[in-house]
């Protein structure tokens, strides 16, 4: 990755914030537009210097803007990964989170995927098709916020800031594995969630979603660009299937999968 020598000291100096503000659950000054990154290129230079501040192992990634019709209307060019953090991931569907860690979040379902194979570098692009026998599906819900606000910026900015603040991702929750999964069709599969008595979310689907191991497939393709592989045991969720609904102390989040399972979230 190239940076010019002339930005990277304001994009570390970005990047530090970004980092210290993930530890510290704190949200940074709205950066000057100066500051801002200007291509996806230092976007995901900012990610991964913040990545490198927080200095703590991985259970996976998480996709955003998954689909062209959500990318369109969100003004994204491509997908969208961040990190997931172990400290901030869950096992099983059934939690009591500390909200406290999670301030100004909000919750959204997900179709995950766990790697139950390594799939390191290599030239060959992955395909969709090949990875269907290495993975089990997860129903995951995402916390997800942001480290920054840009309230006068433009969406190309947005968007960039959104990388640089790694996706926007807080942490992570995934179910347990699903048996039967690969006639599926994710893009039509309705999912009830809820938070307390509040309506229910709305879902996204049909072209506003996404085919599930197609994304694990550009997320691993993507990473390769990065020099990035994934190991087996990695978690990679796929991007949000439901609107994303606000969570605060003492809301529970309730997500009905239908065959796929059911999550609950209390936040204490």
């Amino acid at each position: 990755m190239s940076i010019d020598a002339q930005r990277r000291p304001r994009l570390d100096g970005l990047a530090t914030q970004l980092g210290t503000a993930w530890l510290a659950t704190a949200q940074i000054p709205e950066p000057a537009p100066a500051t801002l990154p200007q291509n996806r290129e230092e976007a995901y230079y900012v990610q991964d210097q913040m990545a490198a501040v927080i200095g703590e192992p991985l259970s996976g990634w998480k996709v955003g803007a998954t689909s062209a019709k959500m990318r369109e209307l969100d003004g994204h060019d491509d997908v969208i990964p961040g990190r997931i953090f172990s400290s901030v991931t869950y096992l099983g569907g059934e939690q009591q989170l500390p909200s406290l860690r999670f301030p100004n979040a909000r919750a959204e379902t997900e179709f995950a995927f766990r790697l139950q194979a390594d799939c390191p570098l290599r030239k060959a692009p992955w395909t969709a098709g090949e990875l269907a026998e290495q993975v089990t599906l997860h129903p995951a819900i995402e916390i997800i916020g942001n480290r920054h606000t840009l309230a006068e910026g433009t969406k190309q900015q947005k968007s960039l800031m959104t990388i640089a603040d790694n996706g926007g991702g807080i942490g992570f929750v995934f179910g347990d594995a699903v048996e039967e999964w690969g006639a599926r069709d994710f893009r039509n599969h309705v999912i009830r969630l809820q938070v307390d008595d509040h309506p229910a979310a709305e879902n996204f689907l049909g072209d506003m979603r996404c085919e599930p191991l197609q994304v694990l497939a550009d997320l691993l393709n993507h990473l390769a660009t990065r020099s990035i592989g994934l190991k087996s045991g990695d978690f990679v969720s796929t991007g949000a299937a439901t609107v994303p609904q606000p969570v605060s102390a003492g809301s529970t989040v309730a997500a009905d999968f239908g065959e796929l399972g059911t999550m609950r979230l209390h936040f204490s």
